[in-house]
């Protein structure tokens, strides 16, 4: 199997962040021939025309009509999302024509392998575990607050990279999801991922660490799964310390003295991509 498009959700501030993540993803993954699906609200036409002409095959545009109002209604009920509703433009991907799988990648990501091995399995979804999982607990089924670990305790996966079958269904059980009445049973700090999770947790098959390593929880993320930066084939810097952000980084390097290293190789990407532009 192959991917058909690959999805992401930009902004003015997070632009770089785009522009390093594609290049990485293409650097590494010459297979892919697909589309690239640029999901914003507020992106420049300066910036769109720059990152078209950039990345080949590549559209910005922003949600359809039913996603923008669905979220300016919830955000209009939650104020307190209002400042992280641009998250929720990852949803699109759900309503996205049903022509081959869909890879949705944050713009945070650095790409480091190739993603071959991912295509070979045959799940709806793929998926990293969570910052819950990770820490070795589980959400609950309803409120996705984070509890104690059951036996039985469902998983819970991380929304930055997402291997996607579309399905026409999900598109139809997405809208009460984003019902502001049902979104105050939601106990996480979540956004899209919350959405996700309820929608596909029970169809989503986890894979390892390696695949979405979370530099924000990699300390952490030990106690589930020890990957190294030099192993892991997907970078994640989540969290307020960006790479393109270095006000931000010295309480990163405090939580994790390997920050500095995954920004150099997040560094060293954008070099490399540079020099290679005519």
């Amino acid at each position: 199997m192959t991917v058909s498009t690959l999805v992401t959700v930009s902004s003015p501030d997070f632009r770089v962040g785009t522009e390093v993540m594609l290049a990485s993803f293409l650097a590494h993954n010459p297979w892919f021939a697909g589309d690239i699906l640029i999901l914003h609200s507020r992106l420049t036409e300066t910036d769109q025309i720059a990152l078209a002409a950039a990345f080949p095959r590549t559209v910005c545009r922003t949600a359809s009509p039913d996603l923008t109002a669905a979220i300016d209604a919830l955000v209009a009920a939650h104020p307190h999302l209002a400042s992280r509703r641009d998250r929720f433009l990852s949803l699109e991907t759900l309503l996205l024509p049903g022509s081959g799988r869909t890879l949705f990648a944050d713009s945070d990501l650095l790409f480091c392998g190739d993603l071959s091995p991912l295509l070979a399995v045959d799940a709806p979804l793929l998926a990293a575990p969570d910052a819950a999982m990770l820490r070795g607990n589980a959400r609950d089924t309803a409120t996705l607050a984070e509890v104690a670990a059951g036996t039985d305790a469902p998983a819970s996966f991380n929304a930055g990279l997402l291997l996607y079958d579309p399905d026409p269904a999900d598109a139809d059980a997405l809208w009460p999801l984003l019902d502001p009445d049902h979104w105050t049973r939601i106990a996480s700090r979540h956004t899209d991922q919350a959405v996700w999770n309820l929608l596909l947790r029970d169809r989503v098959q986890l894979v390892g660490t390696a695949w979405n390593l979370m530099i924000g929880h990699r300390a952490a993320s030990f106690a589930h799964e020890a990957v190294a930066l030099e192993q892991a084939q997907v970078l994640h810097f989540n969290g307020a310390a960006k790479p393109w952000r270095p006000d931000r980084h010295a309480g990163a390097i405090a939580r994790d003295p390997e920050f500095p290293a995954a920004i150099r190789l997040w560094a060293t990407a954008r070099a490399d991509w540079l020099k290679a532009r005519p």
